[in-house]
């Protein structure tokens, strides 16, 4: 019975370990981050646990999880400001601006739409069921179209489509900015499964101690 007893406490201690290395290491194409940039794996895309942004590690981009935060127009930096405004608002960083979105060039950091629309799952119904609020229709990009200043990358996300119209048209507006804006750093309950597991390996030692004594 003792070495029943004993063996299941090194179990748990094991599986505590275990659990910590696990939520370390899991990585997905977008991690969770709550408005004050603490990592999180439980916040959702909405509701009362919502994310308020995501992190890309492929792009090193973190995304703000509203997609819906108004319309504006790509002159005098119209989507720009709504960009910019509602990620201040929305988390405790500044800092933010239009994804890249030249059609021309590949998913990367030149065309984040693109990358971020892949990496999502490359249709509406996976995009929208990343981010929160996600309108089909077009976004703004930061990109100009190179043969023309009065022209300006958008992006459809109803199919994926990218083309340039003139800067004075309102289209939506999507909110990013560079690198992570935190650490990945353990979550309360991980850390009570880690205090647990090192709780349980205190008292099979102690219990040794006890027995040898």
């Amino acid at each position: 019975m003792h070495q029943l007893l004993k063996k299941t406490f090194k179990t748990g201690a094991l599986l505590g370990a275990m659990t910590l290395m696990g939520a370390a290491q899991a990585t997905s194409a977008f991690e969770g981050r709550l408005a004050n940039g603490t990592a999180s794996s439980t916040c959702t895309v909405s509701g009362a646990n919502k994310c308020a942004m995501f992190y890309n590690a492929t792009l090193d981009l973190t995304i703000l999880n509203d997609w819906n935060i108004g319309t504006g127009t790509a002159a005098a930096g119209s989507a720009q400001a709504l960009a910019e405004t509602a990620g201040a608002k929305q988390t405790s960083f500044t800092g933010w601006f239009l994804p890249t979105g030249d059609g021309n060039l590949p998913a990367g950091s030149g065309n984040q739409f693109k990358a971020i629309w892949d990496a999502a799952g490359g249709n509406f119904s996976s995009l929208s069921a990343q981010f929160d609020g996600v309108q089909s229709n077009y976004y703004w990009s930061g990109t100009e179209y190179a043969p023309g200043s009065l022209y300006v990358w958008y992006f459809g996300t109803y199919n994926g489509f990218q083309g340039y119209d003139v800067k004075f048209s309102g289209l939506y507006a999507l909110a990013v900015r560079p690198g992570d804006v935190t650490a990945a750093v353990p979550e309360p309950q991980t850390y009570a499964m880690l205090l647990a597991g090192l709780g349980l390996m205190g008292l099979v030692a102690r219990r040794r101690s006890s027995k040898q004594q």
